[in-house]
């Protein structure tokens, strides 16, 4: 919906192209088919002293052919006929204890948008609260005017701020309407079906009307729906260590890693109307390994394993945003000697990640975290406790899903942790140390759909 108000003038219609152009962006998701024109009162509840800001605002609105401005008097008298005075449109408390009425009257009236007018601080100063197509309150918009007067700037600079805040609900609000109504005629049309038919010649509709625009809902914000994704395979990789003093000290642990590894990600929860989603994961790697280290074969095994909650926000058909919020527990282990047995890592995981969808055929999944280390250890306390230091990840996946339910994945990782050992007790100063990891798993799993 395109709120396109006309006031006389060359400088004021090209006033109102600039005004405008941020609720184009916000109807942007509607363009693909003409919106019928908001229906929208507006009352003046501060009598006299508001009736000259009152009449300005209103002779604007009249001109636009994107709203039906309906008759104050009509909305009055259905407002009255609830028990609502003009105290209960004016007054807060009175409109927050009366939403539901508010409701009704909404919904009885066929009102998408309810402009309340008032002027107090001795005309000084223009209030218009803005409520929704459910009764519900989105902003109460304030103006210093002069005098009980309002200029053409000001009307404009009240209604671009009116129109920001309501035009996106009410479409939000149209959709709904609009699926609502698909509902009862699919009920009707199987209702027809059941009557015109015996049962055993009843045969499914063509097409849910229902199903069609939940479908075509959900592909507007990348199909996010509940379900549960299990992987397994192949993990390989290198670790890349280096620790240090500013002396002659020096401890280098490079090894290649081969082992497995599992992943888990379900989406739990669909949130406001199929535009986001709550998701979890969870990743568990191991590969034990043996590494030549001072002379000498020793075993030693790296794993890591964690968790993860998600926020997906659906951008458009093919791309998704994430808010990671998680932790994890790493770890490279050497057996005992008299040098160094490895490192652990208790990290959070805070980050970002974007998902670009290829169609049906793949999913490339991005991610970068900051991944603050929450507790370690550094050989079993031998270098002492560590200071808080940089630490970082990275995350490249792509999956393959042309095989769907059945699923190919390829997921790489970077990891560095850098952290300092100011009180080391084998050795007499600071250690420095530089942990590096790059993992790749090569997997194979399962999708499990379980809601709509």
């Amino acid at each position: 919906m395109i709120v396109n108000l006309k006031v006389s003038g060359l400088k004021m219609v090209r006033a109102l192209v600039v005004v405008f152009c941020v609720l184009i962006a916000w109807s942007s998701v509607a363009s693909a088919q003409e919106q019928a024109p908001l229906r929208l009162g507006y009352l003046n509840t501060a009598g006299d002293s508001g009736e000259r800001a009152y009449t300005s605002i209103e002779d604007a609105l009249k001109e636009s052919t994107q709203i039906e401005l309906l008759d104050a008097r009509d909305v009055l008298q259905a407002a009255q006929g609830l028990g609502l005075d003009l105290s209960a449109f004016r007054q807060s408390s009175q409109r927050e204890e009366k939403r539901a009425i508010f409701s009704n009257l909404m919904s009885q009236e066929n009102i998408e948008g309810l402009l309340i007018h008032d002027v107090f601080g001795g005309g000084n100063t223009l209030q218009v609260v803005v409520l929704g197509p459910r009764g519900e309150e989105l902003a109460d918009v304030r103006y210093r005017i002069r005098r009980g007067r309002i200029d053409q700037e000001g009307v404009l600079e009240v209604l671009r701020q009116v129109f920001s805040e309501l035009v996106p609900v009410v479409l939000d609000y149209r959709e709904q309407q609009e699926m609502e109504r698909q509902r009862a005629l699919e009920a009707q049309e199987r209702e027809r079906a059941q009557q015109a038919q015996t049962p055993a010649q009843v045969e499914p509709l063509e097409e849910d009307p229902r199903e069609a625009a939940l479908a075509h809902h959900r592909e507007r914000f990348g199909n996010l729906r509940p379900h549960l994704k299990l992987r397994a395979g192949l993990v390989a990789g290198q670790r890349m260590m280096r620790q240090s003093t500013d002396t002659a000290f020096e401890i280098n642990h490079n090894t290649p890693l081969l082992g497995g590894g599992a992943r888990i990600d379900a989406m739990l929860a669909i949130l406001n109307g199929g535009r986001a989603a709550l998701e979890v994961g969870a990743h568990f790697d191991i590969a034990p390994y043996t590494s030549r280290f001072a002379d000498e074969e020793l075993a030693g095994q790296y794993m890591r394993g964690g968790g993860e909650v998600r926020y997906v926000r659906g951008f458009s058909p093919s791309v998704q945003g994430r808010a990671i919020l998680g932790a994890e527990l790493l770890s490279a282990t050497l057996a005992p000697n008299s040098l160094y047995t490895g490192h652990s890592y208790l990290a959070a995981h805070l980050g970002l990640g974007l998902s670009y969808a290829f169609g049906e055929l793949a999913q490339l999944n991005l991610a970068a975290l900051f991944t603050p280390v929450l507790s370690g250890t550094n050989s079993a306390g031998a270098y002492g406790e560590g200071n808080f230091g940089p630490s970082a990840a990275a995350r490249v996946g792509l999956t393959i899903d042309a095989l769907e339910p059945f699923l190919l994945g390829v997921d790489y990782t970077y990891q560095l942790h850098l952290r300092e050992f100011p009180e080391p007790s084998i050795v007499d100063a600071a250690v420095n140390s530089r942990d590096q990891f790059h993992t790749a798993l090569i997997s194979v799993g399962y999708r499990f759909d379980f809601g709509s």
